[in-house]
């Protein structure tokens, strides 16, 4: 990692210069505008009627303002200004490339833009629209007023389908019943076009390879002098209605439906050898010609097979081809994939029209290796962090996937219970080591009769985990085990399920004496607890939903649902295992007491596009646990925490709260109940690197956490609805987002604006206290938060 950050080290002298120019400088932008000339500032849409969405009109805007930083700010011009003025320098140069020339008012643009304004209307039915402009000049500001009356909307009356293709016309009632036309509705072409794409597909999914959506054209008739059109959907033959001049020498030809015929799968093409010079082999297996150069199979044919979903003398159907697409991509293990169509030739014997298939894979390196390095601060306390990790990403030739990764750390830490332990490694008095592994397989490992009956269409994986970490600190060696087994397959192209039916973990403490003295001194058996030997034997399941389309940029939704649930099963098989019970009276297994609790959780966030470089996200994410029979509260791996860079930015990872606890000594705060939601702006602001962009970014985040009984050893701590609000934490921020496209290195910087640890009087910390550097809590990390 260190040595990706120093990659990032050149602009940052460039960006700081850039922010001090742009603080002391006083100067308008008005000041660079040429005498004569116009600076445009505003696009105003005024309409009669709210009909159609304003953002479709500004879409289609030939002459836009500068961008605005946050709405406010003409960031870009004044970089490009800064850059234009006295002597042409290198840096001058990056200043204007990166900025953005002042738009001036183009009457040209503005005809243009009107003329666009008339077609989107038209195309939505308003036939008799009316569209005009006008145009406001102040000194050098120059504003634009565009005005828009509907006047009547037109609607379909009749709707015919027709063809003239034999082949086609079979299915003419069948589009016409299932139509997303209808009679009495909007005139709207977008519908047209949907309508057109659906009929294209319907036909390709049923063996018409060369069907495309512009064999159908429509013809509209609206002079009825009432308002409505008629219109007349018609599917073209091959070469009908062509140029006339092309009629003679292109006959009219009817569509045909084709079947797949000899299906060739190359598993190690080699796109620098596409004619095959090295010597390979083909083996006929289950109809499929299988060709590979390697005596050892790169992947199992079995497997294989499962990922393609064409058959010989299956009709072509496109739906099939994507599902082979997106399987054969899924597996991981292919660099490209080709899949590539050849018509038979046709003689007398022969009546059905037939496609040969061609599926180049091209294998991508089979194992890989990674190493990290970072360095922490947790709450002041600096450490050094790193890892090693393999990954095998075929291991058995059948896209299973293994990964070990080993994982150290050092750190400094305060002591809390005065302990005289003093096993420093160099100055660090806190040290964690251990490996985590797993293994996934690309399929449902069930009972046979299960497996068999699963669809493959889900795209199933199972996926095996385990892990070891062992702790030392001052105060206590703590050392955990986790194994777990589940699935996770794709139910739908926007939902997804991962189910864990076992997920073990197993803590063993060993506190020092002074410290369990300390902790007894507190009273606080949920601290007392977080410092004990526990089992944790538990189930998961997770739905997952986001609708965020690939290379669209429009709005979406990402939903995560979650339920986990623990010793239920080893509770009431207790009697008959003859569990022992501990002095509490909590049943143990190997003289450890199991945790019981059902705990669920929703994290949900909206992505709002407000145009192509600025993005507003809503995020909202609450939880409970219930601790029930074998525990009294929940195991400190299954609770809940707030603060650190993915939480409330303005408070250093799981300090904030319970409610409106005031902590007197320095340890995670953990509880039953949490409340999160956060808003945050984001906005590109220029291209730093080559494939790299800095984007800003202004946050606002709220909530807490609480325990859902009273805890004497952590008074305030308690929900009560009637101290909901005055117990939310309140911070907000900005930072910077290096944005690498395989990954993103976000710094966030954010304040406490209400502190619910404070006196109730005095919650709100502005203007209650003075300002200083020090009330910035900076955050490192990667990725966004949400």
């Amino acid at each position: 990692m260190f040595q990706k950050f120093q990659r990032f080290s050149a602009p940052i002298p460039q960006i700081l210069l850039i922010s001090i120019m742009l603080i002391v400088s006083a100067c308008s932008p008005m000041k660079h505008v040429p005498e004569g000339s116009h600076l445009l500032v505003k696009n105003n849409i005024i309409t009669d009627k709210d009909i159609i969405e304003t953002s479709k009109f500004e879409d289609l805007i030939k002459q836009k303002p500068n961008r605005q930083l946050l709405g406010i700010y003409k960031f870009h011009l004044n970089m490009y200004n800064l850059g234009n003025r006295g002597k042409e320098t290198r840096f001058k140069n990056w200043l204007k490339k990166i900025g953005e020339e002042p738009t001036l008012l183009d009457s040209v643009q503005t005809w243009r833009t009107r003329n666009q304004f008339r077609l989107l209307l038209n195309q939505k039915g308003f036939f008799n629209c009316v569209v005009s402009d006008t145009t406001e000049l102040r000194k050098k500001k120059a504003i634009v007023n565009y005005y828009i009356q509907y006047n009547e909307l037109y609607t379909l009356r009749n709707i015919k389908y027709d063809t003239k293709d034999p082949n086609i016309k079979g299915y003419i009632d069948f589009f016409k019943n299932t139509s997303l036309l209808r009679a009495g509705e909007a005139y709207d072409e977008e519908l047209f076009n949907k309508e057109r794409e659906r009929i294209s597909s319907e036909l390709k999914d049923r063996g018409y390879y060369y069907f495309n959506k512009n064999y159908i054209t429509f013809t509209v008739d609206s002079s009825l002098n009432s308002h409505q059109a008629d219109v007349s959907l018609y599917i073209n033959r091959i070469n009908e209605n062509i140029d006339p001049s092309l009629a003679g020498v292109r006959p009219i030809a009817n569509h045909q439906s084709f079947y797949l015929n000899t299906i060739y799968i190359r598993t190690d093409y080699n796109p620098r050898d596409p004619y095959g010079t090295v010597r390979s082999d083909t083996i006929v297996y289950k109809g499929f010609h299988i060709i590979s150069s390697d005596s050892v199979r790169y992947l199992k044919d079995d497997v294989l097979l499962n990922n393609i979903f064409i058959s010989k003398g299956d009709r072509y159907l496109q739906r099939d081809l994507d599902y082979t697409y997106n399987r054969l991509q899924d597996l991981n293990i292919f660099k490209f994939i080709n899949i590539s169509f050849t018509e038979v030739p046709r003689d007398s014997v022969q009546t059905a029209y037939l496609l040969d298939v061609s599926i180049q894979l091209t294998p991508m390196e089979k194992q890989d290796f990674t190493t990290e390095a970072e360095a922490t601060n947790t709450g002041g306390n600096f450490g050094i962090a790193g890892s090693f990790g393999y990954r095998n990403k075929n291991v058995f030739s059948g896209a299973e996937v293994f990964e070990l990764k080993f994982k150290g750390a050092l750190e400094v830490l305060p002591n809390f219970g005065d302990s005289l332990r003093d096993n420093k490694v160099l100055f660090f008095n806190t040290y964690e080591l251990g490996p985590d592994a797993s293994l996934s397989f690309k399929k449902f490992l069930l009972p046979g009769f299960i497996s068999k009956n699963t669809s493959r269409y889900f795209n199933p994986r199972s996926v095996l985990n385990a892990g070891f970490n062992f702790q030392e600190r001052p105060d206590y060696k703590r050392s955990i085990l986790n194994a777990s087994f589940g699935y996770n397959w794709q139910l739908s192209r926007s939902q997804r399920w991962l189910v864990y039916p076992v997920n073990v973990n197993s803590v063993y403490v060993e506190p020092t004496p002074a410290f369990t003295a300390r902790l007894d001194s507190l009273r606080d058996p949920r601290l007392s607890y977080s410092y004990e030997s526990h089992l944790i034997p538990s189930s998961r399941a997770t739905w997952i939903f986001n609708n965020q389309a690939v290379r669209v940029n429009k709005n979406f939704v990402q939903f995560r649902a979650n339920l986990e649930w623990s010793g239920q099963i080893l509770r009431a098989l207790a009697p008959s295992l003859n569990l022992k019970k501990d002095d509490l009276g909590n049943f143990q297994v190997f003289g450890i007491p199991f945790s019981q609790f059902i705990k669920p959780d929703v994290d949900m966030s909206y992505h709002m596009r407000i145009d192509l470089n600025n993005t507003l996200v809503y995020r909202f994410a609450a939880g409970v646990g219930f601790p029930f029979g074998n525990s009294s509260v929940l195991p400190f791996e299954k609770s809940f925490f707030a603060g650190g860079p993915n939480s409330l930015r303005a408070w250093n990872a799981r300090t904030l709260g319970p409610g409106s606890y005031q902590k007197t000594v320095n340890i995670e705060q953990s509880g039953d109940i949490k409340l999160e939601a956060n808003v945050e702006y984001r906005s590109f602001l220029f291209n730093v690197l080559e494939g790299a962009k800095l984007e800003g970014a202004l946050f606002a985040d709220a909530g807490n956490i609480w325990t859902r009984n009273e805890d004497i050893g952590r008074p305030g701590s308690e929900f009560k609805v009637e101290n909901l609000m005055s117990e939310l934490g309140l911070g907000a921020g900005a930072g910077l987002r290096f944005n690498f496209s395989f990954f993103i290195l976000r710094f966030d910087g954010a304040v406490k604006l209400r502190d619910p640890s404070l006196q109730i009087n005095k919650r709100w910390v502005y203007p209650n206290q003075k300002f200083v550097i020090g009330d910035i809590t900076v955050s490192l990390a990667i990725g966004y938060p949400f």
